[in-house]
C-alpha cells in the first residue's frame, strides 16, 4: 500500500482529489477538467486498477473504466469555452476551470483537501502539487484523465451531430487534415479557437468566413 505515490498524503489530509485536462491542442471545442476524489488509503488498491492516462486507453476500454469510476467515486467535471480559451490563453483557460471545478467540489467545507494535478506552472487558490506528467504517474491524476477525455468526447460528439460536415466525432476538433480542409471549405463556427494557427493565420490573411448558423443556407 506504501507504495502508492498519492499514500503519504492521507497523513494530513482527509480528501485527495485528482486533476487533468482534456482538449488544450484541439482548434475546437473547449478544454474540459476531470476530477476524482478518494478519502481513504483503502481505495488506493481498487484505483491502481482503473487510473491510467487516457491517452493510453482504446476508447472502448476508456468508457468502460469511465463507468466503472462513477460507480466506486466521486467525480466531476468542468470546462472553459473556445471564447475563453481566446479571450486569456489555454493555460489560464485550463486554470479557470480547474479553480472552478475546485470551488464547486471544496464549497468552503471543514475538511482538509489536496489536490494532485497534472501539469506544471498551474496557480490555484487551494492546497495542491502539480505532477509533471501526472498522470502516468498518479492512478488518481490517471482517473481524472479518463473523466475529462471522455466527457470531452461527449461534447464532441454532440458537436458534430450538429455540424457534421467538420467530422468532430472523428478529430474531436484536432487539427487533422480534413478538419484544416473542412475550415477553409465552410468557415469556422463559435467553437473554433481563433487564437490558435492556423485559424488565426487564416483570418489575418482574410481568407476564412464564419460558417453561417442557419442550416438551411448550408445545405
Amino acid at each position: 500500500m506504501n507504495d502508492y505515490l498519492e499514500h503519504s498524503y492521507f497523513t494530513n489530509y482527509d480528501f485527495l482529489i485528482g486533476i487533468d485536462e482534456a482538449g488544450r491542442g484541439p482548434l475546437a471545442g473547449p478544454v474540459f477538467v476531470g476530477a476524482v476524489i478518494i478519502d481513504s488509503p483503502s481505495d488506493l488498491k481498487l484505483l491502481s486498477t482503473l487510473g491510467k492516462d487516457s491517452k493510453s486507453l482504446t476508447p472502448k476500454e476508456r468508457e468502460k473504466r469511465y463507468f466503472q469510476l462513477k460507480r466506486n467515486f466521486k467525480c466531476y467535471s468542468y470546462f472553459s469555452s473556445s471564447k475563453t480559451i481566446d479571450q486569456t490563453n489555454i493555460l489560464k483557460a485550463t486554470q479557470i476551470a480547474m479553480s472552478e471545478l475546485l470551488k464547486n467540489i471544496i464549497n468552503g467545507g471543514t475538511y482538509k483537501y489536496f489536490t494532485l494535478v497534472d501539469g506544471k506552472f498551474f496557480n490555484l487558490p487551494f492546497q495542491y502539487e502539480c505532477i509533471v506528467k501526472g498522470d502516468q504517474k498518479s492512478h488518481l491524476i490517471g482517473a481524472a484523465s479518463i473523466i475529462a477525455k471522455y466527457e470531452r468526447d461527449l461534447y464532441m460528439n454532440d458537436l458534430h451531430n450538429i455540424y457534421p460536415q467538420y467530422d468532430f466525432e472523428t478529430n474531436k476538433g484536432y487539427p487533422t487534415k480534413y478538419h484544416i480542409e473542412s475550415i477553409m471549405k465552410y468557415g469556422i463556427i463559435s467553437e473554433h479557437r481563433k487564437t490558435f494557427n492556423p485559424i488565426k493565420k487564416f483570418l489575418k490573411e482574410g481568407i476564412l468566413k464564419v460558417y453561417s448558423e442557419n442550416k438551411d443556407e448550408n445545405m
